[in-house]
Formats: C-alpha cells, structure tokens, sequence
C-alpha cells in the first residue's frame, strides 16, 4: 500500500475543535472542575457494595462468572443511577463549598520544594 495503511487524506480538511464547533453551532464543553473525590467516596462504596452482592448472587446460583460479572455491571449501573447523580452533586456542592472558602492550603509533601 503506498499509504501505508493510512488514508490518503487523513488529518487534513479537518479545523481545530474550537472553529468546528463554531461552524456547527455547539457549544465546547466547560472546563472540568476539581472535584473533592472523599466527598464521592461512601456514594462510590454503595455501588461498587451492589455490584458485588449481584454478582455474587448470580455466580451462587449458577451463572457463569464472566456473566455474571457483566449482567451485576448492568444491573447495579441501572439500580445506583440515582445514587450516581446524588455522588455528583455531592461533588459538585463541595467544590462550590471550597470555591467560596478560598484556595486550599498546600499540603506537605506535595510540592516541588519537599
């Protein structure tokens, strides 16, 4: 193949992100905010806790255990969704929380000079 595999005009024609969305009419995502992950931990916990009771379940009863993993992985996606949005909003109220209490001070051992 004299292109090697590739397209012949791969990564050309195309714009940056930003003028294509312009071109399109939609909005770039925001930024991502920082996100205190202790906030979302218990929430975390609570889903990882129902993933693994259906799929204990499921390998007791029978099921294969590849299959059970997947069928558990559906099951308590569709059972925690909830919990899923209340662990972002949880995060998200923290953010807002530190955001007006101002800046975190450093912690030791985390900076270039430690």
């Amino acid at each position: 193949m004299a292109t090697g595999g590739r397209g012949a005009a791969k990564g050309r024609g195309r714009g940056s992100g930003r003028a294509r969305a312009a071109a399109t009419g939609r909005r770039e995502r925001p930024a991502p905010q920082d996100v205190d992950l202790r906030v979302q931990l218990p929430y975390f916990l609570i889903r990882l806790a129902a993933l693994v009771v259906i799929t204990v379940v499921l390998a007791v009863v029978g099921v294969s255990l590849l299959l059970s993993v997947l069928i558990g992985l559906a099951v308590a996606g569709l059972l925690t969704w909830p919990l899923g949005r209340m662990q972002r909003r949880a995060a998200q109220r923290a953010a807002a929380a530190r955001g007006a209490a101002g800046p975190q001070p450093p912690v030791a051992g985390k900076g270039r000079d430690a």
